[in-house]
């Protein structure tokens, strides 16, 4: 009987720890992605589910209001509102909006580090006064994203990082604001923010630090 060699274990990439291999991205989202960076816009990225509770419709409000501001929005993802949000994005003639498919898991990285500004919001929900700790947000600040956050919670990541803006929950013109003051920052002024919420999850939300507390709140 043959004897069974064990076969080799691999390091599987851990976004929490910042080994996510990146891939390219697919030649659609690169290339727009590119000409957004050759007019010199300043792009703003919501990577993630399209359904109700993400609150895609108010960032397509504020993309109405930011019409005419050299802000350009791209949305990847997927989800049971998309193909709605896709045709109000075509009946409203939102041409500042562009909607691409979901990338892999491994691509994120690369798509993330071609944002000026990453966005993420909420409804305005009783239940969050519990707290919130939505993955998105850690990939947005492990990849030195600077945030805007539209919600309204008892706790917050970005601001306690210090890594981007919370605004009010639902309301588009609080995105709209909020974006063009991200804007109006400097390019050093928000990697500066992204090098703080990266720090602030290294710090705070690694599996080891994690355990720590879990193990302390138990003893």
């Amino acid at each position: 009987m043959r004897e069974r060699r064990p076969r080799p274990r691999t390091l599987a990439p851990c976004r929490i720890c910042g080994l996510e291999l990146c891939r390219a991205l697919p030649a659609p989202l690169a290339a727009h992605l590119q000409s957004l960076r050759a007019a010199n816009r300043i792009v703003v990225g919501y990577a993630g589910s399209h359904g109700v509770p993400n609150a895609v419709d108010v960032l397509l409000d504020a993309a109405t209001l930011l019409q005419h501001e050299n802000i350009a929005f791209v949305l990847v993802g997927d989800g049971h509102e998309k193909e709605r949000l896709a045709q109000r994005v075509q009946a409203e003639g939102l041409h500042n909006v562009r909607l691409f498919a979901p990338v892999a898991k491994g691509q994120i990285p690369a798509l993330l580090q071609q944002l000026d500004i990453a966005y993420i919001g909420w409804k305005r929900v009783a239940l969050y006064r519990f707290g919130i700790a939505p993955n998105k947000l850690m990939d947005y600040m492990m990849a030195g994203c600077a945030v805007l956050h539209s919600v309204e919670a008892g706790n917050d990541p970005v601001a306690d990082a210090g890594c981007g803006l919370t605004v009010a929950p639902e309301s588009a013109a609080a995105v709209a604001q909020g974006l063009q003051r991200l804007a109006r920052t400097t390019p050093e002024q928000r990697q500066q923010m992204g090098a703080r919420g990266k720090a602030y999850v290294l710090a705070h939300h690694t599996y080891p630090v994690l355990a720590r507390r879990f193990i302390e709140a138990v003893a």
